[in-house]
């Protein structure tokens, strides 16, 4: 970790010699005015740096309360009930854009022609709700694969001709026969959120698709069931671990990174946990393909944004405020000091990008997959709907019904679900 820190403090230098991070952002004094933010945990305490930078520039005092995963929830919601609890800025994760939204307290958002330009439209588009953009994405990240080059290469397998979910197959296979791992594969099923990384990529990325343009469940037929058959037949051929079946996507990471599978669909926290020395034994050997089928169809991806409270007293500063956060500078050193993908197209390209790569020698290989990734649908009962998929996914897996029963199940459940929230 020690060497890991030393990279990072030297590229951050680097970068603010090479003036990369001067920020665009203008700013106007503002004494007096103090804006509270709701936000979730700050890794590598980029809030906390730009309130403070914020704050010498503007004059604008900013409070920062921050509230850890486990609460963010009903936190928020709470504050959300409260016709905004008293606070400027909102943190907004991807998951809840549908749910926090309909409450009606956000602050239409507006950005002119290029100012949209300078984000990924899958996030923008993800961000807007009945056609008002609710918060402007601050970071991003998403579903990657992670391989073990060494068990391929010792199983004749290339990892560059593996672009089909066949193709993984057949790959899976091969190391199997080859005796290198018993289980080539394990996927994460047993929380509903794991649907990122298990079912609703996999269907995705077969060009499935789960709701149709006025949110109907259509999930029964196509990528999505052809996802889930795979699934069932990776078990019962002994590719993909049973065990799965009862696991989280943490757990099959630690899995990956004891040598017990060769590879790993997980987040992108998790994909740069497998590459560190200190937290990996397989380390050395941890590559990142692109998902089968992602480059054709899709994937799933998260963000993080920061909304403004309609009834916020200071919605002008509050967006100078939101715009400084998820500038370019700041988004570098999100990246950097706090592993998290930016949203401004900029920093997915050179010479930015090659600069980040110096602190964060995989952030190539993660940005190039959130390029084909898309957002949940925004939804209220996306949760509900993510338990019942989950429930589809263990039912199939143990074999209680076949997909197509499972899924044909979870499609009247959803569609019971769908009328409940009109």
């Amino acid at each position: 970790m020690f060497t890991r820190q030393i990279k990072i403090f030297c590229i951050v230098g680097l970068v603010v010699l090479m003036g990369v991070l001067g920020s665009a952002v203008a700013v106007v004094g503002s004494e007096g005015t103090t804006l509270r933010v709701l936000v979730r945990p700050d890794e590598g305490k980029n809030i906390y740096y730009y309130s403070q930078k914020f704050e010498k520039k503007t004059g604008t005092k900013v409070v920062v309360n921050f509230v850890g995963w486990d609460k963010i929830h009903d936190k928020t919601l709470s504050v959300l009930i409260a016709d905004g609890g008293g606070y400027d800025v909102v943190f907004l994760g991807s998951g809840y854009i549908g749910e926090f939204s309909a409450t009606g307290q956000f602050e239409p958002l507006d950005l002119d022609a290029e100012q949209r330009s300078e984000f990924l439209p899958a996030l923008l588009d993800g961000y807007t709700y009945k056609g008002d953009l609710v918060a402007i994405p601050w970071y991003s990240g998403g579903s990657h694969m992670v391989y073990n080059a060494s068990y391929l290469k010792a199983a004749g397998v290339d990892p560059d001709r593996i672009l089909t979910w066949n193709d993984f197959m057949q790959a899976c296979r091969k190391i199997k026969e080859a005796g290198i791992v018993k289980y080539p594969f394990m996927p994460s099923c047993k929380y509903p959120g794991n649907w990122t990384y298990n079912l609703g990529t996999i269907a995705l990325s077969m060009g499935g698709k789960f709701l149709d343009k006025d949110f109907s469940p259509i999930f029964n037929s196509g990528g999505c069931l052809e996802a889930l058959e795979m699934l069932v037949q990776g078990v019962k051929r002994g590719l993909f671990d049973p065990a799965g079946i009862a696991m989280d996507d943490y757990e099959t990471l630690k899995a990956f990174e004891a040598g017990k599978t060769a590879f790993l669909l997980d987040s992108t926290w998790s994909a740069t946990q497998s590459t560190l020395p200190e937290v990996s034994t397989v380390s050395k050997d941890a590559r990142m393909m692109l998902i089968p089928g992602s480059k054709e169809n899709s994937v799933l991806m998260y963000a993080g944004g920061l909304g403004i409270m309609k009834s916020s007293q200071h919605k002008a500063e509050a967006k100078q405020y939101i715009m400084f956060q998820t500038d370019k500078e700041a988004q570098m050193l999100h990246a950097v000091l706090g592993a998290n993908l930016p949203t401004r197209i900029a920093l997915f390209n050179d010479p930015e990008k090659a600069a980040i790569s110096k602190g964060w020698p995989v952030y190539g290989d993660l940005v190039e997959q959130v390029k084909y990734g898309e957002l949940d649908p925004p939804i209220l009962w996306l949760d509900p709907l993510r338990k019942i998929l989950a429930t589809a996914v263990q039912s199939a897996l143990a074999e209680r019904e076949t997909s197509t029963e499972a899924l044909n199940k979870a499609v009247r459940q959803a569609m019971e679900l769908r009328e409940t929230y009109q």
